[in-house]
């Protein structure tokens, strides 16, 4: 179930004007759907600070099925959360893919009010805000939505776990807590039982830069075991926000790891961040089952959000034993596929046995009575009678 605002192709764009003692700006923002010569002389020429080397535009032809979570729009927020709630507090393995394009460029003329002549212009490419994998247990459930901009979609919700994939930096002032660093990153952030916040005040570990609103598609994977594992020691973070879930709830729910991967470190089984915590204790979850989806947001600066593949195993890890992601691709390249997914047969009786006289798959039952063998009644013997049966009939027949 999806919420948001739906996506659009039209162009945004607002102008800033400003006045400075020796220069007059004229600021534009815009969606950068250039492509070539204009684009490519941004980072040669009149790039400003801020601008991202990588980036690229969205297919102008029908993309394939994807989620989007926000369109390149200012100041939106969009969630997407599986309908039924699923368990976690004794482990949980997710994968997704993502990617981010069309970003917001701003351009900003600069002009000499004496003379009124265009002195020079500066251009950003540069987008915003992020995403995030929320599980939580508000009452809205599937239907739950956050704030836009800094709040990533999630900033709102109730009684959850937020892990971020942040592609815009928000300044820390005297009012606003804030663990931003100044390049694309991944934290993990909770406020126990109350509303989630993206700030400092919610963050429960250190922010993790990687390079990630490049226009490439990029795999995340969040496990969480319900022990902790000693060989993401080296990878760990901690905040003081951390410490009040970092203890035993009782037998079955002790201190567990939550770990986050992206990229390579799946593969090579190094996570970009992990943390020690109890979900049983920073959640109050009904039964042990939580929504899980995604929310993201834009605000002054936007990007496209879109969500290609999301694969979720529970008691258990999904890097074994489960389907083979290369063959079924969940729409991600094609509408079409070849790879089907796994189907349970059932037992003999109820339509999976292979036996004579027994019901099979898409097929009914045979409704012949069972007997004997027509061969064995007395109208089709052919040998083995006695010598003198002719003499058998009364009132012949011996004693």
């Amino acid at each position: 179930m999806g919420h948001g605002k739906a996506d659009n192709h039209s162009q945004t764009e607002y102008e800033q004007l400003g006045e400075k003692s020796m220069m007059q700006t004229k600021r534009t923002v815009k969606t950068n759907n250039e492509t070539g010569t204009f684009s490519d002389s941004i980072k040669d020429t009149i790039s400003s600070f801020g601008h991202r080397d990588e980036f690229v535009d969205s297919k102008t032809t029908r993309c394939a099925t994807r989620v989007r979570l926000t369109p390149s729009t200012p100041s939106t927020s969009g969630s997407v959360f599986f309908t039924n709630r699923l368990p976690v507090l004794q482990g949980f393995d997710t994968k997704f893919e993502f990617q981010i394009s069309d970003h917001s460029r701003t351009c900003t003329e600069h002009m000499d009010p004496g003379f009124g002549l265009k002195h020079h212009t500066t251009c950003t490419v540069h987008g915003g805000d992020g995403l995030a994998f929320v599980i939580h247990g508000d009452d809205n459930g599937p239907s739950s939505i956050g704030g836009d901009g800094a709040e990533l979609g999630y900033g709102g919700i109730k009684n959850g776990l937020a892990v971020e994939f942040d592609m815009w930096t928000n300044v820390a002032s005297i009012h606003v807590s804030n663990d931003d660093i100044f390049e694309d990153h991944v934290s993990i952030h909770s406020n126990g039982k109350d509303a989630l916040t993206s700030d400092g005040t919610s963050a429960l570990g250190g922010s993790r830069a990687h390079d990630m609103a490049d226009g490439k598609v990029h795999i995340a994977e969040v496990l969480y075991l319900p022990y902790i594992e000693p060989r993401y020691f080296e990878r760990m973070s901690a905040s003081e926000n951390l410490v009040e879930y970092m203890k035993d709830n009782g037998e079955g729910r002790r201190l567990g790891t939550l770990a986050v991967f992206i990229d390579s470190g799946i593969g090579d089984d190094v996570p970009i961040l992990a943390i020690p915590i109890n979900l049983s204790v920073l959640l109050n979850l009904d039964q042990g089952l939580a929504y899980a989806g995604f929310t993201g947001s834009t605000g002054e600066k936007w990007e496209k959000h879109d969500l290609l593949r999301w694969q979720w195993c529970d008691f258990g890890s999904c890097r074994s034993g489960s389907p083979d992601g290369s063959l079924f691709d969940y729409h991600s390249q094609s509408r079409f596929y070849t790879e089907r997914h796994t189907f349970n047969h059932p037992g003999e009786g109820y339509g999976g046995s292979q036996q004579e006289k027994t019901p099979t798959r898409h097929g009914s039952p045979d409704t012949e009575p069972w007997g004997e063998d027509n061969s064995r009644k007395a109208g089709g013997f052919t040998s083995g009678l006695f010598s003198n049966a002719a003499a058998q009939v009364p009132p012949n027949t011996l004693d």
